[in-house]
Order: structure tokens, then sequence, then C-alpha cells
């Protein structure tokens, strides 16, 4: 809920003024239009991904999966949950006092005396359906509820269907959890807050025909059907969307100065001559990358520079891409960071979701010109307050 001005103690300027911009920041009306893009990019990423399952589902999900059901069930019911230490002795197990206790501590590292609690409180439609036949069924279900939030057909329900299986599907598996599979999620929480399903949706084109559809039953003109209308629950989630996507970047940055190779310029070339991640296999890359070490010059010039390069967009994106003057630049930082992460490291999934998440930045304007060049564009302009709610 916004507060209200008006509750700012009086004589307070400094305090109504942050009071004042913090509802301008998160309660101004926004034009969904920006949320209805990133929900259908994000929505086709998201069937791909989850899509690719149905080649292995059994083998991710299945009772003999490769972290199979009794080992999950153990998870689930023994994994210790153990709190921050109350002391300086941190690395202290007690000693066990019963053959149980000595179990434990052999199977699990830790005295079951010294946890908050025992188990994972997770939940998962896996957990319950093991036979093959009903796990494709699910399997289908989860993924036309998919497709159906990516082309905004009954969005709300769709969205609410899609983050519980993504959840579902997580908790099964925590052994293929990634950094992808956490930015889905985040992106499909935002969206089902936000009214991701006005604009550039199934929904709005249903909308649309049934309207004209009355009105020629009832003999009238047919119906203008302007650009979305603002709301104040499309910032909300916008504003969710930018500020999350901010922590994770300046967490990012923060979390690589404890790291000796950021410092000394060297962690970019351990990504781009690592067999795992790098296109080395091809030969024109392996070319290059023999160059540069057979050149000091050129190999310092480019592994400083793209280490300190990435340091520096990553601390600094959380504070400039509120200045209208550099946010260009940010975005346009981002996106070739996340690109040369596809290209370099092979997480081609994980960058494309970072940049639909980065793309809650733009404008509805630049969104709107964007569908426009393509033939998709609204028939009339968004209202002037919904341009300027989302900065």
């Amino acid at each position: 809920m916004a507060i209200s001005s008006s509750a700012a103690p009086p004589g307070g300027g400094g305090l109504r003024q942050a009071v004042q911009g913090w509802n301008r920041f998160w309660f101004t009306p926004a034009d969904p239009t920006v949320l209805g893009f990133i929900r259908l990019c994000a929505g086709f990423i998201i069937f791909y991904v989850y899509f690719a399952y149905s080649f292995d589902l059994e083998a991710f999900f299945g009772p003999k999966a490769w972290l199979d059901n009794q080992a999950m069930a153990e998870i689930r019911t023994q994994a210790p949950f153990i709190g921050p230490s109350m002391n300086w002795d941190e690395s202290r197990i007690l000693q066990p006092e019963t053959p149980e206790e000595n179990s434990y501590i052999t199977r699990w590292g830790a005295n079951p005396r010294q946890t908050l609690d025992l188990g994972h409180h997770l939940w998962s439609i896996w957990y319950h359906v093991s036979n093959p036949f009903w796990m494709w069924v699910i399997h289908g279900v989860v993924l036309t509820s998919m497709f159906c939030f990516a082309i905004g057909l009954a969005t709300r329900v769709a969205g609410v269907l899609t983050l519980a299986a993504i959840l579902s599907y997580v908790n099964r598996a925590p052994t293929a959890l990634f950094g992808m599979d956490t930015i889905i999620n985040l992106v499909v929480l935002y969206l089902v807050i936000g009214p991701s399903g006005a604009a550039l949706s199934v929904d709005r084109l249903i909308a649309r025909y049934w309207a004209t559809r009355e009105a020629k039953r009832k003999h009238l003109p047919a119906p203008s059907f302007p650009a979305p209308l603002p709301s104040v629950s499309a910032n909300v989630a916008l504003r969710l969307l930018q500020v999350h996507f901010c922590v994770i970047y300046l967490v990012a940055g923060l979390s690589k100065l404890q790291g000796a190779s950021w410092w000394n310029g060297t962690a970019v070339w351990g990504t781009l001559a690592n067999y795992e991640f790098s296109p080395i296999r091809y030969a024109v890359y392996a070319t290059a990358l023999r160059w540069l070490a057979q050149h000091r010059w050129a190999w310092e010039l480019v592994t400083t520079a793209f280490t300190l390069g990435t340091l520096a967009l990553e601390i600094s994106f959380p504070f400039l891409v509120w200045r209208p003057s550099m946010r260009g630049a940010m975005l346009v930082s981002s996106i070739a960071l996340h690109t040369a992460i596809a290209v370099f490291m092979g997480l081609v999934c994980f960058s494309l979701m970072m940049a639909v998440m980065v793309s809650s930045f733009l404008p509805p304007t630049a969104i709107r010109r964007i569908l426009s060049a393509i033939g998709f564009g609204e028939r009339s302009p968004a209202p002037r307050v919904a341009l300027q709610a989302v900065f």
C-alpha cells in the first residue's frame, strides 16, 4: 500500500520528500507493455528449457533418477539444517552420545543436537508421482501451462501453474539447479504479481474480439481499443524486477572481490581457456587463444580489460542505471556481458533470461517502437503518465 504524503510529519521537509519519492518510485501507474514483452520472451525460453526435460524425464524425476527417491527422501527428512554459530568455535562438533548420533555424524557431518531442524521442507509433484504414464501426463500439462503463459492465454492461471511447476521440478532435482533456474523463478514470480497478460497477449486479443462482437450485435460503431491502461501493479512488478537485477549485479560484483584472480586480472582467462565452458574445440578459437598466450602485451590487455571491465560493470550498474544519461550505456554493456557469457561459456539460456530481466529498464516507447517495426504495434500510443512511470 502506498504511503500517503499527507502522513509525513509536518515540518519534516526531507522526510516528506523521501516519502513522496518512495511513492513515485513504487506506486506511479505504469504501462504494462514492458511486462507483456518480458512475459512473451521469458515464456518461450522457459517452455524450451522445460521441454528439454522431455528427453530424460525419468532420469531427472523418476524413482530411479540420478538423485533417486530414496536419496531424496533422506534429504527431505534427515539432512541437517544448521543455524549460525552462537560462539567463536564454529567448527566444534559435539561428541556423539548414542550410536544413532554417531551414525548421523558419519552420514551428514553434523551432530543432530546442534541442528535447528532435520530435513528440508520442500514439495514437488514428483515426490508422489512415479508411474511413467502419469509422469508424462503431468509433464504435458506443465508444458501446456507454460505455453499458455508465454502467449498470454489465461495468463494469471497459467502463470501460477507455471511458477508451481518450476518449483516442483527444482525441488525434485536440486542437482540440476543452476543460476538459470533461479532467474527463471524470479522472473515468473514478478510476472505473476504484475498484470503481464494486459499487453501483447491472447487475453487482450480475446477481449478485443468480444468488444467488437458486442458492438456489432448492438449495431454500434466498432470500438477503439487503446493501449493498455497504466496500473500500479505493473509498476510494482517492474520495480521488483529492476531492483532485484541490481541486487544480483551488486552481490556478484562484490563477491568477486574475494577472489585473487579478479584482483590480478586473470579471472576471465580462466574462463576463456576452460575446456568445459569455452568453444576451444573450434580451431579458430584455439588459434586465437594460442596467439594471445604467445604475445604478452595482448594477453595482459585482453584479460585485464575484460576482468576489470566485468567488475566495474557489475558494481557500478546498480548506481548508474538510474541516471537517464547513463542508462543506455549500462543496458548495452549488460547485454554485451551476457552475450559474451553465452558465447564463451555456453550459458545461452541463462544469458537470454538475464537479457530479458534487464529489459525491464526499457521504456514502453522503446518496446512499442520495436514491435511496430515488426508489425505488432498497438493502434494508439500509451498515455503520457505511463511513459513517465518506469523511471
